[in-house]
């Protein structure tokens, strides 16, 4: 079963792991030059990372105890804004012709922008709208939880100045995530099954770092994650009230 002790010793695993594993590829091998390379040096830590989501998934119960349940099909209406947000940035990534820089790409490097960015998603959706919400379920109210699970995902984005970001950079992401946390937590307990959150995660991350390779920039993504974040207000509200049960 899982265990609010078993939720937070996960994920603070999960966040040594991609610090140490962030520290040797920037810190002390040969620092990555261009978004591809990134995604190649990464792509080790994050297999490392999900492995230790499967042991932790494994001791909490199996995959159904942390989150990979019946999915409930009428409630991903509240998960529309979200994929709206994603298929704008899609079009103007890949199909609005505003990027010619990913038409350079080479088959390896469109290889690492697919998988690696699968592995984050999976890895981060199962510890944290997973393994540590559903243990903090089991052992907080449900506020807290949703709050513990907002705010641990959030923290774990810090790792990103260890990679070199400018710390003004570094604060602005993780005021994201906690935007897209508090988004998507009440949503992996309504939905029933975190495949749908994966999924939205998987595809915003490839589209995120192609606009990287691209260098494009792209100011609605924060409104309509915000719209999104807005929107599951009532999720938590209903939640709290215990209209909807975990």
């Amino acid at each position: 079963m899982p265990t609010l002790w078993r939720g937070v010793s996960g994920a603070v695993c999960y966040a040594a792991v991609l610090t140490l594993g962030t520290f040797l590829v920037f810190r002390i091998g040969v620092p990555p030059v261009d978004v591809p390379d990134v995604l190649a040096k990464l792509m080790p830590v994050q297999f490392v990372a999900v492995a230790l989501c499967v042991v932790f998934a494994l001791r909490s119960g199996g995959w159904r105890r942390v989150g990979f349940g019946r999915i409930n099909l009428p409630s991903l209406i509240w998960f529309l804004p979200a994929w709206c947000v994603l298929g704008v940035l899609f079009w103007t990534v890949f199909l609005g012709g505003t990027a010619p820089e990913l038409n350079d790409l080479s088959a390896t490097a469109w290889a690492f922008l697919v998988v690696t960015p699968l592995l984050v998603a999976f890895g981060e959706e199962v510890m944290f709208r997973g393994i540590l919400l559903r243990g903090a379920l089991a052992g907080l109210p449900v506020v807290y939880a949703l709050l513990l699970s907002t705010a641990g995902f959030a923290a774990l984005h810090f790792v990103n100045g260890i990679a070199g970001q400018a710390a003004l950079g570094t604060v602005q992401q993780v005021g994201f995530a906690l935007i897209v946390g508090f988004a998507l937590a009440p949503l992996a307990i309504r939905l029933g099954n975190l495949w749908p959150l994966v999924l939205w995660h998987w595809l915003w991350n490839v589209a995120v770092f192609a606009s990287q390779i691209a260098d494009l920039i792209h100011p609605f993504v924060l409104i309509g994650m915000s719209f999104q974040a807005v929107v599951s207000i009532w999720l938590w509200a209903a939640l709290i009230r215990g209209e909807i049960t975990a």
